[in-house]
């Protein structure tokens, strides 16, 4: 009987052993799954920063400008005076004219765009206006007049003339040196030579516009000064002034050697200072005082 109870205790203890190695796996399990599932949780339940929303920036319109159409000058007022000169010069009645065109302008000198031949004009900017009057019959005519109608040029008259440029012909632009002869005794001789750009300039610039040859029937002319403009490749000569008193002019150019051409009053006053230390012909000379 003892030994029944030894064995049947050794069961109980045995079975004792197991259950408890059993609840202890059992228990090891349980707490790797709930491991497991709460890794798993805190996993999916992890915060990820939100992404930065970078605005996009509005597009810029540029406005597109307003064109202001260039408004039409009024008539000018001076359109009446302007018609007025049109109508003396050409014996037309008023009534005949019509104004069918204007334009504001500005110009670089007192000539207003229209120069009369052989005449030196002021280089000074000249605001005014530009008119074209047509008759009945359709002739035209084109007027340039200062703002306030003080000046008045028919500007088709002049441009109409067949003119020459000496400056331009010659190629007098050039000129490096002037040699200013004087008559004395039938014999040009020398009163000085200008090598001064500021010398040899204003009567460069008072020779640069258009003149109008004229066939020289003035075989009696006999010229007081000559001038000679030297440049690096040639030398021109041009006489100028006849002993009459006329403001002609002659150059040396085989295609222009039987025309005089008038020249402006302006470039003989210029010169009369050098022409001014020899005494006319025909002048006696002053006596000498000892």
């Amino acid at each position: 009987m003892k030994k029944i109870l030894n064995i049947t205790l050794i069961i109980t203890i045995g079975s004792f052993l197991i259950a408890l190695m059993m609840i202890d796996i059992f228990n090891s399990k349980n707490n790797e799954d709930e491991k497991f599932i709460k890794n798993n949780v805190q996993e999916k339940l992890k915060i990820e920063p939100t992404p930065k929303i970078i605005p996009t920036p509005e597009a810029t319109i540029t406005p597109t400008p307003t064109v202001i159409p260039t408004p039409t000058p009024e008539p000018p007022s001076i359109g009446g005076k302007a018609m007025a000169y049109i109508s003396n010069i050409h014996n037309i009645k008023p009534s005949d004219l019509k104004l069918f065109k204007y334009e504001r302008k500005k110009w670089p000198s007192y000539a207003m765009g229209c120069p009369e031949p052989g005449k030196y004009y002021a280089q000074a900017e000249t605001s005014g206006w530009s008119l074209h009057f047509i008759e009945r019959n359709n002739k035209e005519y084109i007027v340039h007049t200062d703002e306030n109608g003080t000046n008045i040029i028919e500007c088709k008259k002049n441009l109409s003339e067949n003119t020459v440029n000496i400056v331009k012909i010659l190629n007098l632009s050039k000129t490096e040196e002037i040699i200013l002869k004087r008559l004395k005794e039938n014999i040009y001789f020398e009163l000085e030579t200008l090598k001064d750009k500021n010398k040899i300039s204003p009567i460069i610039q008072y020779l640069d516009i258009d003149v109008i040859g004229i066939k020289n029937t003035h075989e009696e002319c006999v010229f007081l000064m000559e001038l000679e403009f030297i440049t690096k490749t040639s030398t021109q000569k041009v006489k100028i002034i006849c002993t009459d008193g006329s403001n002609f002019m002659k150059i040396s150019n085989k295609n222009l050697q039987d025309e005089i051409f008038e020249i402006p009053v302006q470039l003989v006053n210029h010169l009369g200072k050098y022409a001014s230390q020899v005494p006319f012909p025909g002048i006696p000379e002053k006596p000498d005082s000892n």
